[in-house]
């Protein structure tokens, strides 16, 4: 149970293998397509992905896109199992901490517009951390440096825990990590992976624009990409159609973590644990989408098509620190799979398990959602490359 510990501290197939359609085997071109379709990966894709779960258990959905095109996907489970609603590439899912690079673009884009500059001092922005000496910028926020206490290492002022269940925002986690008097270290001395960076870090751009940070990302990322669906979960009340609940087990060990991690009571009765998002902070999460429009920011990010050659190259530009880590980016992480290049990120939460492998030189991509927080979406997608891979498919 040690990842159910983790989210708690910080908080029948319904789309076939088909030759057209949701849920295809689709190439670049209709004769490349056909030849897709009857090769050898088809076969083992489907033997890596059963698709027998039933829409009375959480699920997942996996794509593959090459070009802007389908290769493969899957889609597995009950998005609303009270109301038997399957999952989709159309079912919209929090990302957790794959939102990261949704706050990174918008940084990007208030850089771009000569509003803030990664020299900044973070204080010019928030004068709070002023205690912390100018030293600080922002590009230590963005590349995981800062020094910042998570704010999930701290007690809250009102005893609860910090987890979903307890409703908690932005102003509650940034109150607490500029509660504490100095930084853990140095900014740039050593690499810590904190949500914090990004909470900072959509309050700067809250700053810079004037305007609501769901509003920035609105205007300046998900309407120039057509990403109808995507949102900043800031308002709890907000009704979202086609929206996945998260499930877990129902189990004694599942239900003592509950209990004794997050201060909630369940019964013992029943098969499965329904989750929701009750907080609505953001910057390190918070952002709801679908596999669809997720497609769209992937694409983006390998045609740079939409935003330009200058925004991606400071997306994914890194910087070397003290530290050993010099693989970052903007809310991304370099890589390399079997010798290809790959910019990925993965999510964890409570409510949901994500992953998104971009393969920079061969126009393709891998993604995996699930609303089932104890699933490894990760897992999933560097299976199927693997199988890609085996099969001279990627």
């Amino acid at each position: 149970m040690k990842n159910i510990s983790v989210f708690i501290k910080h908080i029948p197939i319904f789309i076939g293998l088909m030759i057209t359609g949701t849920g295809s085997l689709l190439a670049v071109d209709q004769g490349e397509s056909l030849s897709i379709y009857k090769h050898p990966v088809r076969k083992a894709l489907n033997s890596a992905f059963p698709t027998t779960t039933a829409l009375d258990q959480p699920g997942y959905v996996l794509r593959v896109m090459r070009s802007g095109r389908v290769l493969y996907e899957v889609a597995v489970g009950g998005a609303d199992i009270e109301q038997m609603k399957p999952i989709t590439s159309h079912t919209v899912f929090h990302i957790a901490s794959l939102s990261k690079q949704i706050t990174a673009a918008a940084l990007a884009h208030a850089i771009q517009d000569g509003l803030v500059s990664l020299e900044d001092s973070v204080d010019k922005w928030i004068p709070e951390v002023r205690k912390y000496g100018e030293e600080l910028t922002i590009a230590h926020l963005v590349y995981m440096t800062s020094g910042l206490t998570e704010y999930t290492e701290l007690q809250r002022p009102d005893g609860r825990p910090w987890a979903t269940f307890h409703y908690f925002d932005n102003s509650d986690a940034i109150k607490a990590s500029l509660s504490i008097d100095s930084l853990r270290f140095a900014p740039g001395e050593v690499w810590e992976y904190s949500n914090i960076n990004y909470m900072v870090l959509a309050q700067i751009v809250e700053k810079a624009y004037d305007k609501s940070f769901s509003d920035v990302v609105r205007e300046k990322i998900f309407m120039p990409l057509k990403m109808s669906v995507s949102l900043i979960n800031d308002d709890i009340t907000a009704v979202i159609p086609n929206r996945a609940n998260a499930y877990l087990p129902r189990t004694n060990a599942v239900l003592t973590e509950l209990s004794q991690g997050a201060d909630v009571m369940a019964k013992g009765d029943g098969d499965l644990i329904m989750i929701r998002r009750n907080s609505p902070h953001y910057g390190g999460s918070g952002v709801m989408t679908s596999m669809a429009d997720w497609s769209k920011w992937q694409n983006e990010l390998l045609t740079e098509e939409t935003f330009g050659a200058a925004f991606w190259s400071l997306m994914k530009s890194r910087r070397e620190f003290a530290h050993g880590k010099h693989n970052d980016a903007f809310g991304l992480v370099h890589g390399k799979y079997r010798g290809l290049a790959t910019l990925w990120y993965s999510g964890g939460d409570i409510d949901t398990s994500t992953y998104s492998l971009a393969f920079v030189n061969e126009a393709t991509f891998i993604a995996c959602f699930s609303n089932n927080p104890l699933d490894s979406c990760e897992q999933k997608a560097v299976k199927a490359a693997g199988i890609l891979k085996e099969y001279h498919v990627l």
